[in-house]
């Protein structure tokens, strides 16, 4: 599983580019921004400011797994 504890403190919500490649939280913070000679695809650019919402679901996803785990080990049909 991955550690998301490492993550922790994070600029939260929705982070978008601004029109001179620089990255922004929804307070219009700058976060980064892109270097000459860094890999600027769009794919590329729109993974990083997707980083929030691909840890959320990451946590959403262990948080489910960590749910069906508990709830098997506690039920009565399971035979040790």
């Amino acid at each position: 599983m991955i550690d998301t504890d490492k993550y922790e403190g994070h600029a939260e919500g929705d982070w978008d580019w601004d029109d001179i490649d620089i990255l922004m939280d929804t307070h219009g913070s700058p976060i980064a921004e892109m270097t000459e000679g860094w890999n600027t695809k769009e794919a590329t650019a729109q993974l990083i400011a997707d980083a929030p919402l691909l840890l959320a679901e990451v946590k959403r996803i262990q948080q489910d797994t960590l749910k069906v785990v508990s709830e098997w080990f506690d039920s009565d049909e399971n035979e040790w």
